[in-house]
């Protein structure tokens, strides 16, 4: 069974863009911020959390995604 979307915050405070999310996210190549990190503006799919456990100030942070809007016909 496949993990349940989630979406990423980071605390720009803390984070110190040393790049390392990035390097090692399994998604996509684009899937970063305007601040070269990864996404947090949109779900992610795969929900490893590889970035969460690399992140060298533990600055990342997620919630579970909310379901997407399904459309009434």
């Amino acid at each position: 069974m496949s993990k349940p979307p989630v979406i990423f915050s980071i605390g720009w405070n803390a984070c110190i863009n040393c790049g390392a999310c990035v390097a090692i996210c399994p998604q996509e190549a684009g899937f970063i911020s305007p601040f070269d990190t990864i996404a947090v503006d949109r779900p992610c799919d795969i929900a490893c959390l590889l970035c969460e456990q690399i992140c060298p100030v533990d600055t990342i942070d997620h919630v579970v995604a909310p379901p997407p809007e399904t459309a009434l016909t």
